[in-house]
């Protein structure tokens, strides 16, 4: 596992739990907007940390954590993500994976082995604009998969598009469309760049819809979905 930074408490990201955060090193997309660019860009990787010691670490705050949540860069290039998860597992703790659902054949290995109790999906944008804001050309069918896969297999998961700028309320509808009846979908709002900047820097100064903007559009998704909403 190429672990590039551990986050040893989370109040908001798995939802109900005190969790860890794993950060993992290198993506297979190249979103303009992404704000983690030490995490995709070789250029600006970060030193590693040694899974051995983050396991060591979770196993001491066990009983205080209940949950880590793995995240990226993207977790299911990593090749030995599963044996990882297995670990997680002994310790005791559940498992929140974030993916770009790229990678449907390693979705399915994590489900069939029960190693993920909890997937948060990312949904670019619709399909006519994925590769926009991919950063790459996406493959249309193997997202289409890892949808179908979680929708099926998994005991929790939600889908989520961060409203990044040039993202507006059609393109909202039309992703809401296109996962209709999902347990959850949330739109998260774009997020100012910080110190780190974004990976493709000309996007710093475009404007994205405002929260309040988004909960207007969500009353139109919500009857198309079966929870979820904006998450400020």
């Amino acid at each position: 596992m190429e672990i590039a930074a551990f986050v040893p408490l989370s109040l908001s990201d798995h939802e109900g739990h005190v969790a860890g955060v794993v950060f993992v090193s290198g993506c297979n997309y190249r979103c303009p907007f992404c704000h983690n660019p030490e995490l995709v860009l070789p250029g600006l990787r970060m030193p590693l940390l040694e899974p051995s010691d983050v396991l060591r670490r979770l196993g001491e705050r066990r009983g205080f954590l209940d949950s880590v949540v793995v995240t990226g860069g993207e977790p299911t290039l990593q090749p030995d993500l599963a044996g990882f998860l297995s670990e997680l597992r002994g310790i005791g703790l559940l498992v929140k994976l974030d993916t770009n659902g790229s990678r449907p054949e390693s979705l399915a290995e994590l489900l069939e082995r029960g190693l993920v109790d909890t997937v948060a999906m990312d949904v670019k944008a619709p399909l006519h604009r994925y590769r926009d804001y991919a950063g790459t050309a996406a493959d249309i069918a193997a997202i289409e998969t890892s949808m179908q896969l979680l929708r099926a297999r998994a005991p929790d998961y939600e889908f989520r598009t961060t409203v990044a700028p040039g993202l507006g309320g059609e393109d909202l509808v039309a992703i809401a469309r296109w996962i209709a009846g999902a347990r959850r979908f949330f739109l998260q709002p774009f997020r100012s760049p910080s110190e780190k900047g974004l990976v493709d820097p000309a996007w710093e100064t475009k404007i994205a819809l405002s929260p309040d903007a988004l909960r207007e559009i969500w009353n139109e998704i919500a009857p198309i979905v079966r929870g979820g909403g904006v998450r400020a």
